[in-house]
């Protein structure tokens, strides 16, 4: 059964690696939204799904593991929790430790995700809507949204202009 564990183990260390790496993709993407850099956007796209890919093929073979060692998985459960799965195993207090404390990391890098994604959805709509602003401005449409310097929307609406000439 230690055998088990640690290959359990490992597959948890390989999967949180990938998260680490998406992670750093997560965090230069940033950087290529600020540069506007669409090029290199893409290509961490492209990276983003093959690490998604990576920790499905982990998540897979963390399932086949689980069965092949006639591990209950409780299926009845809406969501799949892995806590509930180290706490049923037949392995040592010591041995599940170890296994938490990964699962623990797991959480925690998750989490660190779930934020730079949110932080980098807003800095894209910020941005865009900052280029359609100038666009719009330079176009003289009506509904236009109104920037300040520092590139905040007015609060007025009262018609402000780029260049503003006076006969």
């Amino acid at each position: 059964m230690e055998k088990f564990a640690d290959k359990l183990e490992d597959m948890f260390q390989e999967k949180l690696l990938v998260y680490k790496e998406l992670k750093k993709v997560l965090e230069q993407e940033k950087n290529y939204i600020t540069d506007i850099d669409v090029d290199s956007l893409w290509k961490m796209t492209d990276r983003k799904k093959q690490l998604a890919s990576e920790i499905e093929q982990i998540r897979g073979r963390i399932l086949c593991l689980l069965e092949e060692n006639n591990v209950s998985l409780n299926m009845r459960l809406k969501i799949f929790n892995l806590s509930h799965i180290i706490n049923g195993l037949p392995l040592s207090p010591n041995i599940k430790s170890g296994l938490k404390k990964v699962k623990v990391k797991l959480d925690i890098i998750k989490e660190d995700l779930a934020g730079l994604a949110a932080g980098n959805k807003q800095y894209t709509n910020e941005y865009l809507s900052v280029i359609n602003g100038i666009f719009v401005t330079i176009t003289g449409s009506k509904n236009r949204e109104l920037y300040t310097n520092a590139g905040m929307v007015l609060e007025d609406k009262a018609k402000k202009y780029l260049i503003r000439a006076e006969v």
